[in-house]
């Protein structure tokens, strides 16, 4: 390439240089796609930089589309750059396309994608610098699917009105009915075959907040993605077999005000005589999921178990609530948990089938949200149309 291609300027922008520069001309127009990608949330890997160009020219539009609409835009032109906008923020503003620059694209959820659209009318003119970059701020919690009563953040990250990854409803795929848990989980994490899990708790942190809120919650998609890990429960009876199924009670919830909830649950087997014993592995803090076929029961947090594992079973399945639930000629007794924030609709008696001790439908959950909730990005498209570029 030969000099004459290249003009000295001897006063441009700081963003370029202060010393002398070269630039030379640069008709061209810039595409960038990127798909299938993960967006970590530790360390600098937490953002992805997809655009650095140096020189002067027009953004023509952004196209970004991902799992969780709470991942950040971050976009600089000159001496002009915002603090990370999400769609989570746009969509509860309802901002569109006639109002502003940057908007998203109504509709979205984990499985579709939520999309973050800039589409400046003749494009956005830049003379020094364009960056553009995709952020990962999400904090890592235990709260998902647990006991979630307040969602509060930093980073310019928007909070969400609904706690929706709390614990307290269910995630219903009735194709997954005979399929397994791993099966399930993804299915959750790419909502394809059901709607997405969304709790209906409301977040106290939002209430008369002046800080930003959003849609949906920041743990939707593969950064709330659950592990199930079936529970150990068997019981002792007192003459002959037990039932082929254990059974497990819902109490109601109740509510002790300040966005506070709890619920009893009772786990037995409907033998022919009485329980005698009780053999288990839950503790205090586990959070708990009950399986009914292809839906999945979001119970909460266990804060209370009335016997440990080996003792002798001392509560019963609550006539006053449940009626008669009979083995042998008395009242079931029962295994009783104590949950939080419990389930607001609470399901009939749910049967779960057993291998030795092992059930089927009844067991823990963690979620990737504990060690990294990461971001799925679905797809980029970025298009910029270069006039000057500068190499000095």
């Amino acid at each position: 390439m030969s000099n004459e291609q290249y003009v000295y300027l001897g006063n441009i922008t700081p963003e370029v240089s202060r010393k002398s520069s070269l630039v030379r001309e640069d008709k061209r127009t810039v595409t960038i796609r990127q798909a299938g990608l993960t967006l970590t949330s530790k360390g600098d890997g937490s953002t992805l930089r997809l655009v650095d160009q140096r020189g002067k020219g027009k953004l023509l539009s952004i196209k970004i589309v991902t799992d969780n609409p709470y991942a950040q835009l971050l976009l600089e032109l000159d001496d002009w750059r915002n603090d990370g906008e999400t769609a989570a923020e746009l969509l509860y503003g309802g901002t569109g396309k006639q109002d502003y620059g940057l908007y998203a694209m109504g509709g979205g959820n984990p499985a579709t994608g939520y999309t973050l659209m800039y589409t400046p009318m003749g494009g956005e003119s830049f003379d020094g610098r364009l960056r553009i970059a995709l952020r990962n701020r999400l904090p890592t919690t235990n709260k998902v699917y647990g006991n979630a009563n307040r969602t509060n953040f930093g980073g310019n990250l928007p909070i969400p009105v609904i706690n929706g990854h709390s614990a307290g409803d269910s995630f219903s795929a009735p194709a997954f009915a005979n399929e397994s848990l791993e099966d399930i989980a993804s299915a959750m994490a790419t909502p394809h075959f059901g709607k997405p899990y969304m709790a209906s708790r409301i977040n106290s942190a939002a209430l008369g907040a002046s800080t930003k809120v959003g849609i949906d919650h920041p743990y939707v998609g593969l950064a709330g993605k659950p592990t199930f890990t079936k529970a150990n429960l068997n019981f002792g009876v007192t003459s002959g077999s037990l039932d082929t199924v254990h059974t497990t009670f819902f109490a109601p919830r109740t509510s002790s005000g300040d966005n506070t909830f709890s619920q009893l649950i009772f786990l037995t087997n409907i033998a022919g005589d009485a329980l005698t014993t009780v053999t288990h592995n839950f503790v205090v803090g586990q959070k708990l999921f009950f399986r009914d076929g292809g839906t999945i029961f979001f119970a909460g947090e266990v804060t209370a178990i009335d016997e440990p594992s080996g003792d002798a079973l001392t509560a019963t399945v609550p006539t006053a609530t449940f009626g008669s639930v009979l083995t042998g000629a008395s009242q079931a007794k029962a295994l009783q948990l104590t949950v939080s924030p419990g389930l607001e609709n609470p399901p009939g008696p749910v049967t779960t089938s057993y291998t030795s001790s092992t059930p089927d439908g009844i067991g823990t959950i963690v979620s990737q949200a504990e060690t990294d909730p990461i971001i799925a990005i679905k797809s980029i498209e970025i298009k910029y149309q270069l006039e000057v570029s500068y190499d000095g």
